[in-house]
């Protein structure tokens, strides 16, 4: 039986990570920071609160583990000594963890499309080897910590760059299900973005094909469901999921930015990073948010659904259940 470890195991894609391995039957161990909530993370998985800065208590962990998943990182974070700390130093730190063990035989790391940062235009979609231009701190924070994982790695790595992930267990799309559900939808801007999506299990099913895959060894793969969407058509089939209809409203971007601002302001009186911030309204202005997904259909023989109703449908019947809508 394979072991397994990984990182940030409590939030959404951590725990669907679990969840997945546990249902293939790996022997698989959880790390989690003290006080985290560990409700998502399957009861058979063994679970570990730890303080990363103990190098030897980490060492004692991960050795005897074959495989590692690097997926604690911070997405929101108040300057970019945050996401220094949560995402380039962290990495490093379990990094030279892992090249002191006997046993690891691959560190992949959960990065982002973030660290690429978005396409040029509607026909040219981003590939993994294009130069990368993050425009925001987080993503800058993570290709700088891909930049360390390839420069510094003594076990095989696999990068691996989600676009934007939806599905049960996830709170940023959340959003827009209450929206819809109140038939409210919001534009940014006037003109079309164009995005890609993918389905948090089918993200769990391309991770999956990389552990111990040696095509995947010391290489880089966006992860996507290979479909454009516009942001229109996210709402019509949001819309169609929920049964139900939506009015869109589109807003300036100067607007964002006051609304913005007012959210950085109160961040500070808060101690922590607002959901729309100065740094989040760089993405959203930007209009092609896009990836080829074809290295990791012909490296990997990744499969998505792309079946984005069905889909949403699932996560809103989730949302329901838990008492989250």
């Amino acid at each position: 039986m394979k072991k397994i470890i990984i990182t940030g195991s409590n939030g959404f894609v951590g725990s669907s990570l679990a969840r997945k391995f546990s249902w293939e039957k790996f022997d698989v161990t959880c790390l989690v920071r003290f006080g985290s909530d560990t409700g998502l993370i399957p009861k058979e998985c063994r679970i570990f609160r730890v303080n990363y800065n103990n190098t030897a208590e980490m060492l004692e962990i991960i050795e005897g583990s074959d495989i590692l998943i690097h997926n604690a990182a911070s997405t929101r974070a108040m300057n970019w000594k945050q996401f220094k700390k949560a995402n380039i130093e962290l990495t490093e730190k379990i990094l030279n963890i892992c090249n002191s063990t006997k046993s690891l035989k691959q560190f992949i790391f959960i990065s982002s499309q973030a660290a690429a940062g978005p396409a040029q235009d509607e026909k040219h979609p981003k590939i993994e080897s294009n130069r990368c231009f993050p425009v925001t701190m987080y993503g800058k924070s993570k290709l700088l910590a891909e930049n360390l994982i390839k420069k510094k790695a003594e076990k095989s790595w696999t990068i691996i760059r989600p676009v934007s992930v939806f599905g049960p267990g996830d709170k940023d799309f959340l959003h827009y299900f209450k929206l819809i559900k109140k038939h409210l939808a919001l534009h940014i801007g006037f003109k079309e973005k164009y995005m890609n999506l993918i389905y948090i299990d089918d993200l769990m099913e391309m991770i999956s094909k990389t552990v111990g895959n040696k095509k995947a060894y010391n290489q880089i793969f966006f992860a996507s469901d290979g479909n454009k969407y516009t942001l229109k058509k996210f709402i019509e089939s949001l819309s169609s999921a929920l049964n139900t209809y939506s009015i869109t409203i589109s807003i300036p971007e100067f607007i964002l930015y006051s609304i913005a601002l007012t959210g950085d302001i109160f961040s500070i009186f808060n101690k922590r990073p607002s959901l729309i911030n100065r740094e989040k309204i760089k993405e959203l202005k930007e209009n092609f948010w896009l990836v080829n997904n074809d290295k990791a259909k012909n490296l990997l023989g990744f499969k998505p659904s792309g079946n984005i109703v069905h889909d949403l449908e699932t996560t809103y019947k989730w949302y329901k259940e838990k008492g989250w809508i």
